[in-house]
């Protein structure tokens, strides 16, 4: 056997066995397989058959005939495989049809008609059945492409991507085959046919490989990718091909090359677009389009229960999947509203092994139990594929799953590959937004801080007054003065304690945004409370002018308090080096159709290079304590708010930050 049928014998033998290892509970890798033994066993009986030392060509050119008239029948197995037949004898008995015909045309080898008894090696003969073989063989071979184009039209989901393949594999590789024997003695290529087994095992490996990989690919974007890659190699082909035939007398062989290189390095990159167009593989413009959706939808909202919505709107119109689910991960298991998945479960820890599963993806590959537990749990709750965000120490931060479409095509690996993209650049966002929720809450914190101790020496003082009328009360309580002075005074100090105490405590509360209408001005004024102790601790004069009106708007309270404490501490802690007479103002004001805060000091104003990255994370001047990311928050919490922030420029003293929000109609 020489070196190319040896290659093609070991290599049909392979594509059969690693379909079957793949998954042998499938019918169709089983029918794969035997049409694995056949192509072998034709390829095996071809190499004989052209061996120079056969004493007897006659009969093995009979015997490997008859072994290639069964290729129709296999062909058609496999194709009632792929539209959910299963193997056996009543697959047998389905195609009828087909088993008589192979038998017939296997027969027919054996008889004078097909090869006369007196043809010998040196005098070759073939008769009237010759013909016939051939042209039952290329008829079935078409037959079979008009049934599996039939079929296409009944057939949803897997099966018509498989029966694509199969139509473009299958019936390609016999007409092939059938080309390439007819086609030798008319154009008296006598080395044309001796490519048939490479051509067919190209086919049919590609056919096979298609139909049982992991990955469910689309047969019209395999074709056009093959075109395309055709088309490219076509073009350095004809390069080199011209780089050939030049003279070295003409143009030395190294400048030859360095210019080919060169022609190939300018051209190449837009060739390849232009061939990507012309087949149709535009769909790169179609990717970046719902990437830069989901990238501005991130910049455009702070609220993840929101940005998840969102995303799953964009996600399912372009998958045309009725519904995203996005599970988050927990201590011990990934939640969504509709059902969870454990992490110790043998279905989590094969999703997470792959990254990603479809059901046709899990049918395509051997039975394990978590590959079973998934594959269950994904046709439970109608599920097309599941996506895991990237993560650390093997777990995701939060699996993505897509319900099946309304025609229940699967996704192919083409779409699977862009939902792994566009999901880790959702991971990249939430992640994002989560560092930014955390540092809001750090910054609450060190603010709670810093107007503690301030607001201890508040508080105490109504307590104090508490505690004198509470150790009055015994001696002098049925004095009517002291009953009135218990019922006015007593409440009033209550709820100024409590008042105190609840901005403090909202200040280090971890909490996610909760938008609703709001006054402005009144939480300018008890902002301000919170803030007028640490002032007067500071020697700061702080004034509040609120004249706002109308002053609503649709806010997160506690995002807005820490907007306005913010720029008041900041100006605070800005007038520290002034003399004697530091003035702090907070203002309010309408605008058409918004309300304008600011606060303003007297100090010495901002550098210049603190000014051009004002709102930057860790830009600021205060040398001696802060880490400069204060109006960095401040700056993303007016965006939540879809609100601006500004340094007011022209200011030869001080410095004014202005807050610009959307104003909302009072209620009638």
């Amino acid at each position: 056997m020489n070196s190319t049928d040896l290659v093609a014998f070991i290599a049909s033998l392979g594509v059969g066995c690693g379909v079957l290892y793949a998954n042998p509970k499938r019918s169709i890798n089983r029918a794969f397989f035997l049409a694995s033994l056949n192509v072998s066993a034709w390829l095996l009986s071809l190499e004989w058959l052209t061996d120079p030392a056969n004493p007897n060509p006659v009969l093995w050119l009979r015997i490997t005939s008859a072994i290639g008239a069964a290729i129709p029948l296999l062909l058609w197995i496999i194709k009632d495989c792929a539209e959910g037949g299963r193997l056996g004898l009543n697959s047998l008995a389905r195609g009828w049809l087909w088993l008589t015909i192979s038998v017939a045309v296997a027969g027919l080898c054996f008889t004078p008609y097909f090869i006369p008894a007196e043809s010998t090696r040196a005098h070759p003969l073939t008769g009237s059945g010759w013909i016939a073989y051939f042209v039952v063989l290329g008829a079935s071979y078409l037959v079979l492409l008009f049934q599996g184009i039939l079929s296409l039209r009944s057939k949803q989901g897997i099966q018509r991507i498989e029966l694509q393949m199969l139509l473009v594999g299958g019936t390609a590789s016999g007409l092939m085959g059938v080309a390439l024997a007819t086609l030798g003695p008319i154009l008296r290529k006598p080395t044309l046919p001796h490519t048939i087994p490479i051509v067919i095992l190209a086919f049919y490996a590609f056919t096979a490989w298609g139909i049982t990989t992991q990955k469910v690919f689309d047969a019209r974007q395999l074709f056009r990718g093959a075109l395309n890659v055709g088309m490219s190699i076509g073009l350095v082909a004809a390069v080199i091909a011209v780089a050939i035939l030049i003279d070295p007398a003409v143009i030395p062989r190294p400048l030859v090359v360095l210019l080919c290189a060169s022609l190939i390095t300018l051209v190449y990159k837009q060739f390849n677009d232009q061939v990507a167009r012309a087949t149709q593989l535009g769909g790169d413009r179609e990717a970046e389009r719902i990437r830069g959706e989901l990238l501005a939808t991130g910049r455009d909202e702070s609220d993840q229960k929101i940005l998840v919505q969102r995303f799953g709107a964009i996600l399912g119109a372009w998958s045309r999947s009725p519904r995203l689910h996005f599970l988050k991960a927990q201590k011990d298991a990934y939640i969504c509203g509709r059902f969870r998945l454990p992490v110790a479960s043998a279905a989590t820890t094969e999703l997470l092994t792959a990254g990603w599963a479809t059901p046709e993806s899990l049918l395509r590959q051997r039975e394990e139990p978590g590959r079973r537990e998934l594959l269950a749990l994904m046709r439970e709750h109608d599920l097309g594929v599941m996506l895991c965000a990237p993560g650390d120490d093997g777990r995701a931060a939060f699996i993505i799953a897509l319900e099946s479409r309304a025609n229940r095509a699967p996704f192919t690996w083409a779409e699977v590959k862009l939902l792994l993209g566009w999901t880790g650049a959702i991971e990249s966002t939430l992640s994002r937004i989560d560092l930014s929720q955390q540092a809001r809450e750090a910054e609450q914190l060190r603010t709670a801080g810093l107007l503690g101790a301030s607001l201890a020496h508040e508080i105490r003082n109504p307590l104090v007054t508490l505690k004198t009328i509470a150790q009055s009360a015994k001696a002098r309580y049925n004095d009517p003065e002291f009953r009135r002075l218990l019922i006015e005074l007593v409440p009033t100090e209550i709820e100024r304690i409590e008042g105190l105490v609840s901005g403090l405590m909202d200040l280090g509360r971890p909490q996610l945004p909760h938008f609703e209408r709001l006054n402005l001005n009144e939480i300018v004024e008890t902002s301000v409370k919170l803030v007028r102790p640490k002032a007067l601790e500071e020697a700061v004069e702080l004034k509040c002018l609120l004249d706002a009106d109308p002053d609503v708007i649709n806010a997160d309270r506690s995002y807005i308090r820490q907007i306005i404490l913010n720029l008041v501490m900041n100006a605070i802690q800005a007038v520290a080096p002034v003399g004697p007479h530091r003035v702090v103002v907070v203002r309010t004001r309408a605008e058409a159709g918004a309300v304008v805060l600011e606060v303003s000091d007297n100090g010495p104003g901002l550098p210049a290079e603190v000014r051009e990255r004002l709102f930057q994370p860790f830009t600021t001047s205060n040398k001696t304590s802060g880490i400069g990311l204060g109006l960095a928050i401040t700056a993303d919490l007016v965006k939540l708010h879809r609100g601006l922030i500004a340094l007011v420029a022209g200011q030869e003293i001080g410095t004014t930050f202005r807050v610009t929000l959307p104003c909302q109609q009072p209620s009638l």
